[in-house]
């Protein structure tokens, strides 16, 4: 755990998760941009999928068919017919998990980028009941006897925070650069893989 017994020390620790207004604008314009590539991505997976049941449920047809016209025995159709099942209950499974699921990644990882902007705005506005409050929300606290704050931050907010302190010795962090590779973009894209959310596959913003 560590300790912030100060406002200084708080405001300290905010200052390294700070995303400014105008980076978190840029960050959830593209988050919103992939979530439309992700829907479309899960569309396509889903015809494909039902493409490939729909060839399950010929194939378990023409079984029973060789086995009513006794060109199979019982067992090998016993066997043959398992296996059918068993990618068909499969296929069923993956249809039904990117149908319900969908892009619910978006809305958890947009709450988290504006979290890290709502820290910018508690260092600016100074205000230490504020501060304290806000960390209490993305992570566990506990006041000691000598009434020291005591405060576990989240594991995605305590990388934010170690990357912070890496490459802050020259360069404000975290900065978002267009059309570039940036700490930004892979530190979310690690954080939201720690916060075990949905995300898009590799070479989307996330």
């Amino acid at each position: 755990m560590s300790h912030y017994g100060s406002q200084e020390q708080i405001k300290s620790f905010l200052q390294k998760i700070s995303l400014s207004s105008q980076d978190t604008e840029k960050v959830l314009v593209e988050l919103q941009k992939d979530g439309e590539r992700a829907k479309e991505e899960a569309k396509t997976t889903v015809q494909n999928l039902k493409a490939e049941l729909t060839e399950i449920e010929a194939k378990l047809k023409k079984l029973l068919t060789a086995y009513l016209d006794e060109i199979i025995s019982a067992e090998d159709y016993k066997v043959r017919k398992e296996n059918l099942v068993v990618k068909k209950v499969e296929l069923g499974e993956k249809i039904i998990n990117f149908e319900q699921k969908g892009v619910s990644w978006l809305e958890p990882a947009c709450e988290f980028v504006l979290s890290l902007n709502q820290a910018a705005n508690l260092v600016k506005s100074e205000n230490k009941e504020e501060m304290t409050t806000f960390l209490k929300t993305i992570g566990s606290n506990h006041v000691l006897e000598n009434r020291q704050f005591v405060f576990a931050p989240k594991i995605q907010y305590k990388l934010v925070a170690e990357r912070s302190e890496v490459a802050s010795s020259c360069l404000q962090f975290p900065k978002w650069y267009p059309g570039e590779e940036s700490n930004l973009h892979g530190l979310l894209h690690m954080l939201l893989r720690h916060a075990r959310l949905p995300i898009s596959p590799p070479g989307q913003f996330f």
